[in-house]
């Protein structure tokens, strides 16, 4: 099974292909999950693209939580296709790529499309086959999957180099997290790094408590080891984001939420040893010119 896993995660990342042409370009492939729904998944990958984006790398969203369209929503854009239309052979994978109106791409996977949450696994398989000619436009793909467990988020967390798990510090999230780690780990022998994102945490604290809680259970009943990511505090500005249908990142730069983003998105790509291409002045920019259209707007 972990043979399989690598191949597929070459296959989709165009190692392969690449290798075949004499590229040297590699996308990278982030896996976006959580065990419940509403601890913020979503959110925690559209600004995490942000923050990449805004230290010089050109993410793309895959919204693999099919059928809800969480992410287009809070970009506030309405995509001409999504992956419906590319099961059914009506566009290719690049005319899937929308540019929203922050900067970031993303690729929807459909609203009120109830079909789409029950792919085989020939589909599953044949659109991350073709994920893999993304490569040429983008260095990372960011997978926001669904929330809980089904096949979709196991084969997209075994096709990662890195799997998010967003967990908050509710008993039902840190139950219910164990219980996704413990079917990827035992079940299907998920080969990915694993990283916790403890989110709407009141305080580091807290949060080390959470992750401690999660990283014991998992040394001890799995045998798997879990890491820590960080946390992204509870900010009262990311509510007002989302009635504005604005993202916290760019809707108020400076706000703790956003400043989290920036410090997670910052230590993935030194981790990956990665130059940060962008200094924190472009940090300064964008506060500067949030003020100004507060007060000259």
């Amino acid at each position: 099974m972990s043979d399989q896993a690598q191949l597929l995660r070459q296959m989709v990342s165009g190692k392969l292909e690449q290798e075949h042409m004499g590229h040297k370009s590699e996308m990278h492939i982030i896996t976006v999950a959580s065990g419940k729904g509403g601890v913020g998944k979503s959110n925690f990958s559209v600004n995490l693209a942000l923050a990449l984006k805004g230290l010089g790398k050109n993410p793309i969203i895959l919204d693999a939580d099919f059928g809800l369209a969480n992410v287009e929503v809070i970009l506030g854009e309405h995509p001409r296709y999504n992956l419906s239309h590319l099961i059914n052979g009506e566009c290719k994978i690049q005319e899937l790529v929308t540019e929203s109106q922050y900067g970031i791409s993303f690729i929807s996977g459909g609203s009120g499309i109830r079909d789409m949450s029950f792919l085989p696994s020939y589909q599953i398989a044949d659109i991350s086959r073709k994920l893999g000619q993304l490569s040429d436009i983008t260095d990372i793909l960011i997978i926001d999957t669904g929330a809980g467990i089904n096949d979709i988020v196991v084969k997209f967390c075994n096709l990662a180099d890195q799997v998010y798990i967003v967990v908050t510090p509710e008993p039902t999230s840190i139950t219910d997290s164990y219980a996704l780690l413990k079917t990827l780990v035992s079940n299907f022998r998920l080969t990915s790094k694993v990283k916790l994102v403890i989110n709407k945490a009141d305080s580091q604290k807290e949060a080390h408590e959470v992750y401690k809680k999660l990283s014991y259970v998992c040394n001890s009943f799995l045998k798997f080891p879990v890491e820590y990511a960080g946390f992204v505090p509870y900010d009262e500005q990311l509510f007002k984001a989302v009635k504005q249908q604005v993202p916290i990142f760019k809707y108020n730069i400076r706000a703790k939420a956003s400043m989290a983003y920036y410090q997670l998105a910052k230590a993935y790509l030194v981790e990956q040893g990665e130059q940060i291409t962008k200094s924190e002045k472009v940090m300064d920019k964008e506060n500067f010119m949030n003020r100004f259209k507060r007060l000259f707007g």
